[in-house]
């Protein structure tokens, strides 16, 4: 049983939604990969002039959209506790 190919109107649903839901990042799907992607500048990685703590996270990739949603919320927590 192969796996359902999601369709580019899902794939473009599924960016909007990481989009609208982390506005900071930019979110990237490759077609030629198949790969999920979010990036973000390292200014934007400050809050107050200050570094996120230790890790500044620039960059993320997963497989899926659901596997890059997971990751990025991991780092918006991680965010969240810098301040």
């Amino acid at each position: 049983m192969c796996a359902r190919q999601a369709s580019p109107h899902d794939n473009e649903a599924e960016k909007a939604a990481l989009r609208d839901e982390f506005p900071r990042w930019s979110i990237i799907y490759t077609t030629d990969t198949g790969r999920w992607w979010a990036t973000q500048t390292t200014r934007r990685a400050r809050l107050d002039g200050r570094l996120l703590g230790a890790r500044v996270c620039t960059e993320l990739d997963a497989d899926t959209a659901d596997g890059l949603r997971a990751k990025l919320r991991e780092v918006a927590e991680d965010e969240a506790g810098a301040r």
